[in-house]
């Protein structure tokens, strides 16, 4: 069970090949010697710090750590049902006010956190100049069909 994403971060990658084969000892390995090319920079350097992997990963190897948990506590139901209900979640595209998924953050155990794009996100103006957008109401009757 991780409770840290694993760091899969190299600094640099190592071009030193062995001249010899691993087969045959006595014979020259031509597809290591690297005679015929360059290597490419890419592979020598990383301009990326090692936290970076582990910051990007760090939601998803949380959230796999907890339905582990769950399973192991209230057995393969519990998880299978957090995921399906999250899916479905992310899959609902009716938002009238254009703000974060709520019922994402609720599942996802983060109704409680504040982030930087709950406080800072981008205004949705609409074109007569209210804030929330168009009528609110008017997308609610409009997606029910009244």
């Amino acid at each position: 069970m991780n409770i840290v994403p694993p760091s899969n971060f190299q600094s640099q990658v190592s071009t030193d090949k062995g001249l010899t084969s691993n087969a045959v000892k006595s014979l020259p390995d031509t597809l290591r010697q690297q005679n015929g090319g360059s290597v490419p920079q890419s592979s020598q350097l990383s301009n990326r710090h090692p936290l970076e992997y582990r910051l990007q990963h760090w939601e998803e190897t949380q959230h796999k750590r907890q339905l582990e948990q769950y399973r192991q506590i209230f057995g393969i139901a519990e998880p299978m049902k957090r995921v399906m209900d999250l899916k479905l979640v992310e899959q609902t595209d009716f938002n009238p006010l254009n703000q974060s998924n709520l019922h994402r953050d609720i599942l996802l155990n983060k109704e409680c956190s504040i982030d930087w794009e709950d406080v800072y996100g981008e205004p949705v103006v609409s074109q007569s100049g209210n804030l929330l957008g168009d009528d609110v109401h008017a997308k609610i009757e409009s997606h029910t069909g009244i």
